[in-house]
């Protein structure tokens, strides 16, 4: 049973303030990739392409909840940047896929380093609430 707490549920509340840290820490991630030359779909996208493993072009589209038009946009972008290459599908060559080259997965390395920095407001936690915060996350998650 959900507790109320000052006209909305625990878990409503709980919602709102991961939100809350999210939205604060969008900025940092944008900037981030802004270093990178990355806009943010291509940031988006380069987290998830995994280093030696090709995706179909409309799978990225699934991961990124985009249209397979703007995927073609987003493999463009990142081919010219040197960071992506199109390859025929192995075993249908109508079917086009995404891997890193060896530059994108460096950069792909150093965006996730920078990103793992952990926020003031996470940092600050005492190691008791971090233990709690991420057995709480890890049940959300599952």
């Amino acid at each position: 049973m959900e507790k109320v707490v000052g006209g909305s549920t625990a878990q409503q509340q709980a919602w709102r303030l991961m939100l809350g840290l999210f939205f604060e820490q969008r900025g940092r991630m944008l900037a981030v990739a802004q270093e990178f030359g990355l806009a943010p779909q291509q940031a988006f996208a380069l987290m998830s392409l995994e280093p030696g493993t090709p995706i179909k072009l409309s799978d990225l589209a699934t991961k990124l909840r985009c249209d397979n038009s703007n995927v073609t946009g987003i493999a463009d972008r990142l081919e010219a940047a040197g960071l992506a290459e199109r390859q025929a599908h192995p075993t249908d060559r109508r079917v086009k896929t995404l891997v890193l080259t060896e530059r994108g997965g460096t950069v792909r390395g150093l965006y996730q380093e920078r990103l793992s920095h952990t926020p003031a407001a996470i940092e600050g936690l005492s190691d008791a609430d971090a233990t709690a915060l991420v057995e709480i996350l890890q049940r959300a998650t599952q």
